[in-house]
């Protein structure tokens, strides 16, 4: 614990801590403009499975989105609004996901939140299977339909693996931090002040630069399961479909992370403290700050 503290104070004494790169980036989504967002399917030529997007309009100071049926597993892909980042950062995010008609959305696997990508650079002329590569940490409902949670997921060379645990349904804040090759999954309901630890991602990432922001995925129980086949899902809009999943952002907010490690590989893979798999929650949450 002593060491803890020690490095805590070197931290707090860094001088890459008193001035932040990165808050340009952040949105309150209050001017009722979508300014300086990328988005997924624009950015690569996909087609939109967009169904209501704006700021301001349907739900006041916040974003709105609503995703027609699609999902981010595997190699296929759903509404993503993203910024580019290079080098570690800590994003955060006020986010609700409802259905038109409740706190909870309808249907099953109808989730939003945060989402880090690693970009590929494959445009939809130039796909290839086996090439995404993604961190997220959503809220909304998962396979069991009425049961709010927060779904963790992370696709490595198009092989999903995630993680579905019970979580308060209404306004909650998420939190995607990465440090080096670690990324750290959080989440705090409404009203509390504690961060939640979801998930903990380890992976040599090196990529410098990574896409940055918001998913929204739902799916139909009118369309029945079958063979999946990406090249011809992701091309298709199901607009008939009925899906009843809105995803609200009251504001995403970027930071550069408190912990600061050695970048090159050998002091990731020695000596950076948030990679070690005996490291106490308590620990953890400190190292990250509030």
């Amino acid at each position: 614990m002593r060491a803890l503290l020690a490095c805590l104070s070197l931290l707090a004494a860094s001088p890459a801590l008193a001035q932040d790169d990165l808050t340009t980036l952040s949105d309150e989504f209050n001017d009722g403009a979508l300014t300086g967002w990328s988005r997924f399917d624009q950015t690569f030529g996909w087609p939109d499975k967009i169904k209501a997007l704006d700021v301001g309009e349907s739900t006041p100071g916040a974003l709105h989105l609503e995703p027609y049926h699609s999902a981010w597993v595997r190699d296929l892909n759903a509404p993503f609004l993203f910024r580019e980042v290079r080098g570690d950062f800590d994003v955060r995010a006020r986010v609700r996901v409802r259905g038109h008609a409740g706190d909870i959305p309808g249907g099953t696997w109808s989730l939003g939140g945060l989402m880090t990508r690693v970009p590929s650079r494959l445009s939809a002329a130039q796909w290839a299977p086996r090439a995404e590569n993604w961190h997220f940490i959503t809220t909304g409902v998962g396979h069991v339909a009425g049961e709010p949670m927060t779904e963790t997921k992370s696709t490595f060379n198009s092989y999903s693996s995630l993680k579905l645990r019970p979580f308060p349904t209404g306004w909650v804040e998420l939190r995607l931090v990465r440090v080096g090759m670690v990324l750290i999954a959080l989440a705090r309901p409404e009203g509390e002040t504690h961060w939640r630890v979801r998930d903990r991602f380890y992976r040599m990432e090196n990529s410098p630069v990574m896409q940055v922001g918001l998913i929204a995925y739902t799916t139909s129980d009118a369309v029945p399961p079958g063979p999946e086949n990406p090249e011809v899902i992701n091309r298709e809009v199901n607009r008939d479909a009925p899906v009843d999943m809105i995803l609200e952002a009251d504001w995403i907010r970027f930071s550069r992370p408190r912990p600061q490690v050695s970048p090159d590989w050998y002091g990731q893979v020695s000596a950076n403290p948030l990679a070690d798999p005996n490291l106490p929650e308590a620990e953890l949450l400190a190292l990250l700050g509030d």
